[in-house]
């Protein structure tokens, strides 16, 4: 017994000291990525933190004192008040559209049969990834201008008088960040349609229920997840563009990110900019946790 009871603390011991090493060797191996994320995303963003309740004096140095101005500033004005409504409904409603658009288009790209026909939406939906958002902002402003491309199509069919003004404005910049955020809706939404047993849609129409009824007690809870999953990343990269809102909507739109590079860049006052970022970043953070926790929820609800 004694000797059994020896072989097995051995064994223990040389099961802890492997566990020991494997873990050291993960450690080692991360900890390049870990050093990189701690020296240019946490030490910045905690700056950017400090930085945004600092004061500055009449000539926008930055002073040593510290205070909430930047944010009361913010959360009293009325012209940023606006602004914060404005980025939120914009990108509320880019959501929307992307979620209705990219739908369909996922439900075609997982149900086609041909594999090649499968491959060439995905090389349709990838490509555009594969170009700068600056040519393609580009593109929508040969389409958009009262020159161009649409504009003059519309007159040749007479079917407008005069061209349409569809540049530098809020239509513009929506439509622009549609065409942009779509494949980050897609490609979530098909992955949910692809993990779904064919069986279950059969087990469905052969109990009674036809196409529409399966898919809205089948497939559409099935695929809320990554639904969600695309409308959180769409939100969030709506929120936060600048170049895109910049080129096709011009610089005095009331958005966020356009406020924090003219308060950065051009006024210099670097902690009102960094509590604008800090605002920008929170509000997205409240509406993704909110989108994640209703995720879970109803993944949850699945599950039971």
């Amino acid at each position: 017994m004694l000797l059994l009871s020896r072989r097995k603390g051995c064994r223990v011991v040389a099961r802890n000291t492997v566990v020991r090493r494997t873990l050291s060797f993960y450690w080692l191996m991360l900890s390049p990525a870990l050093l990189f994320l701690l020296a240019f995303l946490v030490v910045p963003f905690i700056m950017l933190i400090v930085l945004s309740f600092r004061e500055v004096d009449s000539l926008l140095n930055v002073l040593p004192s510290y205070s909430l101005k930047n944010y009361t500033e913010i959360f009293t004005s009325a012209s940023y008040l606006t602004t914060i409504r404005s980025t939120l409904g914009v990108a509320a409603l880019t959501t929307v559209i992307v979620i209705i658009a990219a739908y369909p288009a996922a439900y075609l790209l997982v149900r086609t049969g041909s594999k090649g026909l499968r491959t060439f939406f995905y090389i349709l939906l990838i490509s555009p990834l594969l170009t700068s958002v600056v040519i393609r902002t580009f593109a929508w402003i040969v389409i958009m201008a009262q020159n161009g491309l649409l504009n003059e199509a519309l007159l040749k069919l007479h079917l407008i008088d005069k061209p349409l003004s569809l540049l530098w404005s809020m239509k513009a910049v929506v439509i622009a960040y549609v065409q942009v955020m779509l494949p980050f809706a897609v490609l979530p939404i098909a992955t949910s349609m692809g993990e779904i047993q064919p069986k279950l849609r059969q087990a469905s129409m052969s109990l009674g229920a036809g196409r529409i009824r399966t898919f809205f007690k089948v497939t559409f809870p099935l695929t809320l997840p990554g639904l969600l999953s695309g409308a959180a990343i769409v939100f969030s990269l709506a929120a936060g563009s600048y170049i895109t809102p910049l080129l096709v909507g011009g610089r005095l739109q009331p958005l966020l990110p356009l406020s924090i590079y003219q308060q950065a860049v051009q006024v210099f006052n670097m902690p009102f900019a960094a509590a604008l970022s800090m605002t920008l970043l929170v509000l997205v953070a409240i509406v993704v946790g909110l989108i994640s926790w209703i995720s879970k929820r109803w993944e949850a609800r699945l599950h039971d």
